[in-house]
Parts: structure tokens; sequence; C-alpha cells
């Protein structure tokens, strides 16, 4: 978010000409005295004067100079250092006040950009006055923020403030970084044909688990965009089902943050598709908590075979299964978007369900990370053992369900 740099009328000195012209007033300590404002000899002796701010600190140094040396200092048109720069932060905190007044935040931070040769200058003044002073950008930024805390009521926050401010000084701009909202929650996806996240590279008129979630949560706290950020995946054809998947779902640019999270629950479960729950308030922390976890996931199949399927050859293949480890190659269906690795992996548990003439439901548990379609049908060989393998047929997968994710504190 950029305030309109024509709404801004300060004409900057800098820009028009150098700090450093041919003809510069010569950079001796003496000179240098007499050719700053007060408030900036007072940051250059700042943490050696032991006087409380930049200005009262300068006053005390000039009138102590002026009394050593006789030496009643004349009236300068601007100071040769910053400039007047200081000023405007009257003008700064006035224009952000008015650009955040329909936003919800507690906490900021002020930074700013100069101009490279305003900071060169100032470092060439201290080094002849052999002091280590307190920059401008700092003195700037501490003031500014002090101006916009009591204007506006709020705590500046060095830990991720909810608004990060920065004044560019070299145009005349102010920037805005809004700090996203977080949520988490779990999502059931209740219908086949849905992807997780939106597509990009090609077109898909239906709505994605990350829309049917992101769209509600964008609008209800006034954000610019959304992400999805999710505890695994499931294939488009495969629902999430049982106690759901964990996610957080990223709100960029929120005008908003204290959206009700029930009503988003609820408004979001109006639709047949998707289902959440337990939503609550997150931290940026907890994306990379969820998406490192290693559950078990439980998944519900529906294969076929060619042949009428031979139940007790069913169960024992189900049953040799169980405990195996499993080592698979990197699917072919998936191969052309991820690196090709031989994954190992272990079944903690199967089971047969039912047998219907050619279809057969069974249920397997398994480690994160297990392709279970390739589990069942051996991707010609690239999964082994199978269960196709072990049956010694060619089983195929019919439809998929994940019905339980067990997780660490469930």
């Amino acid at each position: 978010m950029n305030a309109d740099p024509e709404s801004l009328s300060r004409k900057d000195p800098t820009l028009k000409k150098s700090l450093l012209p041919d003809n510069a007033w010569d950079t001796t300590p003496v000179s240098i005295l007499e050719n700053l404002c007060q408030r900036c000899i007072g940051r250059a002796y700042y943490g050696i004067i032991q006087i409380e701010g930049n200005a009262t600190r300068g006053r005390a140094i000039t009138f102590a100079y002026d009394i050593i040396t006789g030496f009643e200092r004349q009236a300068w048109e601007e100071c040769q250092l910053c400039h007047g720069l200081l000023d405007d932060v009257y003008r700064y905190c006035d224009k952000i006040a008015q650009d955040l007044k329909d936003t919800e935040f507690s906490t900021f931070l002020v930074g700013s950009i100069m101009e490279r040769s305003l900071i060169e200058l100032e470092e060439h003044v201290f080094e002849t006055l052999s002091v280590t002073g307190e920059s401008i950008k700092k003195d700037f930024n501490r003031e500014l923020g002090k101006l916009l805390s009591e204007r506006l009521g709020k705590e500046v926050s060095f830990d991720d403030p909810d608004v990060m401010i920065t004044v560019d000084l070299r145009y005349d701009q102010i920037n805005y970084r809004l700090r996203p909202v977080y949520i988490y929650g779990t999502y059931m996806k209740l219908e086949r044909g849905i992807p997780q996240t939106r597509w990009i590279h090609r077109d898909h008129s239906g709505k994605s688990v990350e829309e049917l979630i992101g769209e509600p949560a964008m609008e209800a706290f006034s954000g610019t965009n959304f992400y999805l950020h999710g505890s695994g995946r499931e294939d488009v054809d495969v629902r999430m089902l049982g106690n759901g998947r964990e996610f957080v779902i990223e709100i960029e640019s929120p005008r908003s943050r204290n959206a009700e999270l029930k009503a988003l629950e609820s408004r979001i479960n109006v639709s047949s598709m998707v289902e959440v729950h337990d939503l609550k308030f997150c931290d940026h922390v907890t994306i990379e908590k969820i998406k490192s976890a290693k559950n078990l996931k439980t998944y519900r199949s529906r294969i076929s075979s060619r042949d009428p399927i031979n139940e007790a050859k069913l169960y024992d293949s189900l049953r040799l299964l169980t405990g195996k480890i499993i080592y698979q190659r990197t699917p072919l269906r998936v191969a052309s978007r991820r690196s090709d690795l031989i994954r190992q992996r272990t079944v903690k548990h199967s089971s047969l369900m039912s047998v219907n003439g050619r279809e057969a439901v069974i249920e397997m548990t398994a480690e994160s990370g297990t392709y279970i379609k390739e589990l069942i049908s051996g991707d010609s060989g690239r999964t082994e053992p199978s269960l196709s393998e072990l049956y010694g047929s060619p089983l195929t997968v019919l439809e998929l369900d994940v019905i339980g994710i067990q997780r660490g504190d469930e």
C-alpha cells in the first residue's frame, strides 16, 4: 500500500542539489558546528553529553560554545546536513494517520529510506568531530514513531508489528506493509473433483479448497489475497473425511484483524463441497509446524479386479502387507513435477471391509507421504511390494478417501 506521492507537497532539497557542492562549507570541526542546526549538533554528541533530547542537547552545546568563544552564531537559512528534514515528521504523521484511519491494528513500526549522499556526509561530519553520534535515520524514525503513537494510540513493536511503515524520503513516498492474518483450522473435502489449491497454469472453472475457504476469509478481513497452507494434500479425486486435514489460511494486507471466526466458519460451511472446523488465530510459525508434521493417515478404498475377487486371497494379501516396509519410486503420474526418488514407507494396518463380485472395499493406515493408489496398483513395478503383487493379479483403485489423520494431540 503506497501513499500518493502527489498528495505530499514537500520539496526535498536533497533532490535538487548535492549535499557537497563544489563550494561546500569547510568541514573543519569549528565550521561544522557553525553550519549545523542545534538538533544535528545534539545528535553528533548523542551518548557523550548526558542531556535528554537531541535538540535540547544541541542548544546546550551551542550556548556553551558561544560563551567560550565569545562568538554569537548567525542564523542560517537551513542546516547544511539535514536541510530541515526532521521538521517533516509532523507532515508525515498527518498523512500516515489519514492513510490508516480505516485500518485495524494494534502495533506498528516506522522505517525510512534516505539519500545515500546524506548518509555519507553525516558519516564524514561525525568522523571529523571524532564522535559516533546518532544517525539522522534513527532520529527520524524514533520521532515519527513517538508522534504516531501519541496520535493513533497504538504501540511501537519491533517484533512482527501489525503495520510496517516505510517513509521513502528520496521520493517523498510512504509505503505500508500490513502483517498477514493467519487462521488455523481443519477442513473436510466432501466432494470429488476439487483441487486443494488454485490452478495457475491450466484452465479450471471450478472452485478449489483454497478458494472455498480463502474467498470468504479475504472478504471478512478486507484483504487483497489469500494462500492456503495444508498439512499435506489429497488428490483432486480423493475426498478428505474423518477428522479433517489441518490448514492455515493466510490473508494478505488485511484492513481488518478482528473478524468473528465462528461467523466465518458458518459462512464457509454453507458450501456442500468443503467444511471447516476449529478456526482460530495463529502465527506464521504454525505453517511450518503443520507442514512438517508426520502423521499416520487412514484411507478407505474401493478397488476392482478383472476377475471376481477371491476374498480369502485378498484377506491374506492385506495381512502380509501390514507391517511391511514399502519402497516407492516417484509415481509416473507425478514424475514430471516431482523429484525422481525412492521413498521408504511402512504400512501400519490394513483390513478387508467387504467383497462384492469384482469389487472390494479395504482400509489402510500408512505413514505420511505414502502413495496409496500406487501401493495398491504397483505402478508398473515402481512400488514394491504392492497389494497387486501380493494378490497375484492387477487391482485398480476406483475410489479413495482419507478417513482419518492421527495427529499427535489426538
